[in-house]
């Protein structure tokens, strides 16, 4: 019996040399993936200038700029993506407290009578205790990488929910111009075609033309009435998405939009920069190499489980005797747990994270391509958006120019009334025609700089 000391004594040393001689199998640290990238994008395009993550400055309109000030200070979703942010660094503070010595105080209390019932015993204890597990393996650091790398993750996807909600905003207040502008044009052609309705009923009072060509008057100006429902609903419907986006009012957003107003265009070009700098500089790709890294830094923790773990733990109690005695009692030493069987559960658990490391990094370069594609979309359309306006905005002049001609050629009996009709068919098309290029002008706009930006400047981690 006096030589079990000496071998418990034995057993903890050479148990902690062969620790510390496995140290060297700690888990290596993470390295971040480089994206296989074509060299520029479908369209040359200048770099993009600091500073220009406010992309929706270059409209130049107050009202769009309040629109999204207000939806990154009140949206939903922003604020969701906020309180992950509080809920990452709370777990990462809970992580880095494991490197930390635990310490705990416990006391207890006896009372009672001895055999016979003629002695009285009370004793009471406090007990400090202080455990410290010693991080050999890179357990801890590995668990701290992946706590951190999900705080990045964190502000990033915040960053991508503002970014979004930005371009949503952009995109349905591009809408609600748009059909606003479509209804005005509808309404102009409807009091024109009204007007061609009066004159054509008097002249068909004085038989000038024919019962047909009334006819054919009276439905130019039925069609126009029954396309201004469609078109109101239309802007209704966006003003509705712009409160949801911002959390206001519809019908406080309905009165604001409907003072004034006209369909928002760039003032300046949109610009990218080249493929690597893009995909450096989105939030959305940066989520998934940070959310890659945490997968990484578990299959370091899966790892460290298979070798042992060193815990240095030392205890003080003092004891209060009946009679007024004390004793104090303490000690401290090693602890050494080796995992000799855990019937595969640890292999089990490598395999699953390494598992998901693959599949992390199969989503990061899916991220990846997704951006260019879609800078590369944005771009296709965007580049030929200006020959669209422009050929619009020659087609209405040349159709204006056509339906003041037939009508003069028609009130001094030139000609008959049906080149009026066409060519005030032909005008209200090119003009709506010409209302949705720049829609879709103004909406790819959005699309590139929103595809090729970094956020929207407000989100960087302190």
């Amino acid at each position: 019996m006096t030589d079990f000391p000496n071998v418990s004594r034995r057993l903890i040393l050479g148990g902690l040399a062969s620790t510390l001689a496995l140290a060297a199998c700690s888990p290596g640290a993470y390295t971040a993936p480089e994206p296989d990238l074509p060299a520029r994008f479908a369209a040359d395009s200048p770099a993009r200038r600091a500073g220009s993550n406010a992309w929706w400055a270059a409209f130049r309109d107050s009202q769009l700029d309040a629109l999204i000030a207000a939806g990154l200070g009140r949206n939903l979703d922003v604020q969701t993506a906020v309180a992950v942010i509080r809920e990452a660094e709370a777990n990462a503070r809970l992580v880095g407290a494991n490197d930390l010595p635990q310490a705990t105080l416990s006391g207890a209390g006896n009372r009672g009578v001895s055999e016979g019932g003629a002695t009285l015993t009370e004793t009471s204890s406090a007990t400090f205790g202080v455990s410290w597990l010693i991080d050999v393996f890179g357990a801890n650091r590995a668990a701290r990488r992946g706590a951190a790398a999900q705080v990045d993750a964190a502000y990033l996807s915040a960053e991508v929910a503002r970014l979004t909600v930005a371009s949503a905003i952009a995109q349905a207040y591009i809408d609600a111009r748009y059909y606003q502008e479509a209804v005005s044009l509808t309404r102009q052609s409807l009091s024109s075609r009204k007007r061609t309705l009066s004159l054509t009923r008097e002249q068909d009072l004085l038989g000038s033309v024919s019962r047909v060509e009334v006819l054919q008057a009276e439905q130019l100006v039925t069609q126009a009435e029954a396309a201004l429902p469609a078109l109101e609903m239309g802007f209704d419907q966006s003003v509705n998405r712009l409160a949801t986006l911002t959390a206001g009012r519809g019908a406080d957003l309905s009165a604001r939009l409907r003072k004034s107003g006209s369909q928002p265009r760039a003032r300046y070009r949109a610009s990218v920069g080249v493929p690597a700098d893009v995909v450096r500089v989105r939030p959305d790709v940066r989520v998934a190499e940070r959310s890659l890294a945490a997968a990484v830094a578990a299959v370091g923790e899966a790892e460290a489980a298979f070798y042992p773990s060193l815990t240095l733990t030392g205890s003080v109690t003092p004891i209060n005797l009946a009679g007024g005695g004390s004793l104090k009692t303490w000690g401290f030493g090693p602890q050494i747990s080796v995992p000799l069987f855990t019937g595969g559960a640890n292999r089990a658990q490598l395999s699953a994270a390494e598992a998901r490391a693959e599949q992390s990094r199969l989503a990061w370069q899916a991220a990846v391509l997704n951006a260019v594609e879609e800078v590369e979309n944005a771009l296709a359309g965007y580049n030929r958006d200006a020959r669209s306006v422009d050929a619009q905005t020659r087609l209405v002049a040349n159709a204006s120019e056509s339906v003041a001609l037939a009508r003069t050629s028609y009130e001094l009996g030139e000609a008959g009334f049906f080149p009026v009709l066409d060519a005030e068919r032909t005008l209200l098309s090119a003009r709506q025609d010409l209302a949705e290029a720049v829609r879709q002008q103004a909406l790819h706009f959005v699309q590139l700089s929103a595809a090729s930006a970094g956020g929207v400047g407000v989100a960087a981690r302190a």
